[in-house]
């Protein structure tokens, strides 16, 4: 009933914080203009405040989970802070951590035809913005659940902490690893990807990569043989859809048989110059950029090796590409797929406070790759995903469900009450 009387707040909040861009610019950002609103919020709520950016948190550049760069440049964490809030208990209760990451893809150049990038225009129900659905919205859900509970005199015995982190897209994950080096842990953390509010307990991993193709430069006068990478290229891309079809084919997880397609972008080509006066003969190279998805448990060199073995063998079976070798040449880390056991007791808390709710309680695997695993692998604190329902993510006229954010309020205060106990 309270987040129901404040829902004109909490709208008008998540609008604020759409409106302020948070871009993300490999290999740099500007979240900080973001990150001081979100620490503003916090502090009116009497939250211990933490700011700090990522370089500043010992051990990260020597953790495992490091990877300093993006398409070959080295990532700066310059004006890109951390925030997080800790609500301190009572004593003696189970803690939880509701994390979202304030970065978002750029705005781009394609237009709007719904809303504004930046505008946070509600219509129809639906909250337009750049990052509105991923997930710049769902801190505000998590804001206002804290509140709800400590106005209405609501006693927690475990901490309650409410991080925005930097640098998540693009692979970044250091954000998410710097706070959890940090210190910042707790008995579980609630991920607020955008799942439409079913409770996910597994998300995917992905590769995302260049495959380079090097042919032989120049023009034939005299019947040399001559490698075309343009050749090779199509070649390429009609092994890797096969690739795509047969890893297909095999039997899917089972939290994600309700949603069993492994997507494999193809995402851009390029090679050669760009003028009429470079078109003097066969040119050196042909690429390709993709983002394929795969599930927990895949090892990247496996997947590599797989993938380059299948584009080898086409180009095998052509005279004129016989010979080429590919190169796979990763554009950011290897993002491997994670999980929480099923037996955890936050699922059976979960589960309750759903049907607390009349809300439909589902487990499904998260059907994209996230920092989850940051937190599954190298944290005490295993991470389930939750969050609200939008669409058109990376896109233009990407919108989050203002009633989505509503509810999820409403399952974030429920949950507290529940766990903190």
């Amino acid at each position: 009933a309270w987040i129901d009387a404040h829902a004109d707040e909490l709208i008008e909040a998540a609008r604020a914080l759409v409106r302020i861009p948070t871009e993300n610019h490999p290999p740099t950002g500007d979240e900080a203009a973001g990150q001081r609103f979100v620490q503003a919020r916090l502090a009116e709520l009497g939250a211990e405040i933490d700011v700090f950016t990522p370089d500043e948190v010992p051990g990260l550049r020597e953790h495992p989970a490091y990877f300093p760069l993006i398409n070959g440049q080295e990532r700066q964490a310059t004006n890109r802070p951390d925030v997080v809030g800790t609500f301190r208990g009572s004593g003696g209760g189970r803690s939880v951590l509701f994390s979202t990451h304030i970065d978002t893809v750029p705005a781009g150049e394609a237009p709007w035809q719904v809303g504004t990038p930046f505008g946070g225009e509600v219509i129809d129900g639906k909250l337009y913005g750049r990052g509105s659905y991923d997930t710049k919205c769902a801190l505000m859900s998590h804001v206002f659940a804290v509140r709800c509970l400590r106005e209405i005199g609501v006693t927690l015995r475990g901490d309650v902490k409410i991080e925005s982190v930097v640098d998540e897209e693009y692979g970044g994950s250091h954000g998410t690893l710097a706070s959890r080096l940090r210190g910042h842990n707790a008995d579980i953390a609630i991920n607020s990807e955008p799942t439409h509010l079913v409770v996910c307990p597994a998300h995917r991993g992905g590769r995302d990569a260049y495959l380079r193709l090097q042919g032989d430069a120049g023009m034939i006068f005299h019947g040399e043989k001559q490698i075309d990478p343009v050749v090779a290229l199509g070649h390429a891309i009609v092994a890797i859809k096969d690739f795509d079809r047969r890893r297909n084919r095999e039997e899917a997880p089972p939290l994600y048989r309700d949603n069993a397609t492994l997507p494999f972008y193809l995402n851009q080509v390029g090679g050669g110059g760009t003028t009429f006066a470079e078109a003097v003969g066969t040119l050196s190279e042909t690429y390709l950029h993709f983002w394929a998805e795969v599930y927990e448990g895949t090892i990247a060199e496996e997947f590599d090796h797989a993938l380059l073995a299948h584009v080898q063998q086409a180009l095998d079976a052509d005279p004129d590409c016989a010979g080429l070798r590919p190169k796979l040449v990763p554009a950011i880390r290897f993002l491997p797929g994670s999980s929480l056991p099923l037996d955890h007791p936050a699922l059976a808390v979960l589960q309750e406070t759903y049907e607390s709710l009349g809300q439909e309680y589902r487990l499904q695997g998260a059907s994209f790759a996230c920092d989850g695993y940051i937190f599954n692998h190298y944290s005490p604190t295993p991470a389930v995903v939750l969050g609200p329902g939008g669409g058109k993510a990376h896109a233009p006229d990407e919108y989050v469900l203002t009633a989505d954010l509503l509810q999820l309020a409403k399952i974030c205060a429920h949950f507290m009450q529940r766990w903190c106990c």
